[in-house]
């Protein structure tokens, strides 16, 4: 069973006067352990599909599938990281970290010690107490994940988490925040721009049309030998697949591919 199923989901905006058409019987899958990356031109719906998965928006049809369960409502299975950290200012990080807890009632001794362990174990114990304008971006971002992974969701959804980083600290983030998602065994769906990112981090990157936004390809990386980010841009394969999902982004298609969700890139 697949930790995550869309089937055939659609959805609709609408107007007083008009209707705006964003997803088109969009289909996939999700395992768990995987890493997937969702790109596509700009304003086709990535971060919509996001939305739909955590429960946030409902489909106008189709159905959705976390752990064999229909969504139906926001769900406290998902945990959602946005670009932005926001993290309160006047809450240090222990405090922020706390927060998805105690919103869903749930702050437990056993709870607060699993924080406790999360914070020693992914380096932010010396700045627990620390508020988040003494930290760097990239230790925020660290910050932001711990919250998100302090309440166990089975999924995470990362909306651009790394857009608002310059280039050097991006790539370390990137590497970090990859390294915690493996190390605590977690599923993980990626909207990003960069096809970097997604080819040094994704098992798999779907590739979304423009407007309404249908499944154009799902290529699987095969670079899972490699164990960073980092050391996956510089495999001999990587700038190949770059090329071939730039052009893929680029061409002027209207058809939507066949689908082959368990083909490599060729």
């Amino acid at each position: 069973m697949h930790i995550l199923e869309l089937k055939n989901v659609n959805l609709t905006y609408y107007s007083k006067t008009t209707e705006t058409n964003a997803l088109k019987d969009v289909d996939f899958f999700v395992d768990e352990g995987e890493f997937i990356a969702i790109v596509g031109p700009s304003g086709c719906g990535k971060t919509t599909l996001l939305s739909l998965v955590s429960g946030i928006l409902k489909p106008t049809s189709g159905r959705i599938f976390l752990n064999g369960k229909e969504v139906t409502g926001v769900n406290e299975d998902v945990g959602y990281m946005l670009q932005h950290d926001h993290l309160f200012e006047w809450r240090n990080i222990r405090q922020n970290i706390r927060l998805g807890l105690e919103i869903q009632k749930k702050l437990t001794p056993e709870n607060s010690d699993r924080i406790d362990d999360l914070i020693e174990k992914y380096g932010l114990k010396e700045f627990a107490k620390s508020f988040p304008h003494q930290l760097s971006g990239g230790m925020r971002q660290r910050a932001a994940l711990i919250r998100t992974l302090a309440t166990n969701p089975s999924v995470l959804l990362l909306d651009e988490p790394f857009g608002a980083l310059d280039f050097q600290t991006r790539l370390n983030v990137c590497d970090d925040v990859y390294s915690i998602i493996k190390k605590e065994q977690k599923t993980a769906l990626l909207v990003t721009h960069d096809i970097n990112e997604a080819i040094s981090m994704a098992d798999r990157i779907i590739i979304l049309s423009k407007r309404p936004a249908t499944v154009k390809n799902i290529h699987v990386t095969n670079l899972g030998t490699y164990s960073s980010p980092l050391s996956r841009r510089e495999s001999p394969d990587f700038s190949k697949q770059f090329e071939k999902i730039w052009k893929e982004l680029n061409d002027n298609e209207t058809q939507t591919r066949v689908i082959d969700q368990s083909a490599p890139i060729p």
